[in-house]
């Protein structure tokens, strides 16, 4: 992806959220992404360690914790990696 296209990604995103009332914050847990995904703790590690959704490791002594960004997120979703609910998804496409 082009960093033409990620501004502009990121762009609308941005003006999908001034519409939109998120309750999950701009960096998650895996606790709060598997709630944003609708998925289980379990399966966020396992994407994490098989690489398919983006994450960082914050920095500390013992590994460091996981933490995802809601945009980079939510590009993944519109991505297609993986599917989410059919409403979801929708909804995504609907508010581009």
């Amino acid at each position: 992806m082009t960093d033409e296209v990620s501004k502009l990604l990121f762009d609308k995103l941005d003006a999908i959220e001034k519409r939109i009332n998120p309750e999950f914050p701009n960096w998650m847990s895996v606790r709060k992404c598997g709630e944003y995904l609708s998925l289980s703790e379990s399966t966020i590690r396992k994407l994490v360690l098989t690489g398919k959704i983006p994450f960082r490791r914050l920095p500390t002594t013992e590994g460091g914790a996981i933490r995802f960004n809601r945009k980079q997120v939510d590009l993944w979703l519109l991505s297609g990696e993986l599917k989410p609910k059919v409403r979801t998804r929708a909804t995504f496409l609907e508010l581009l």
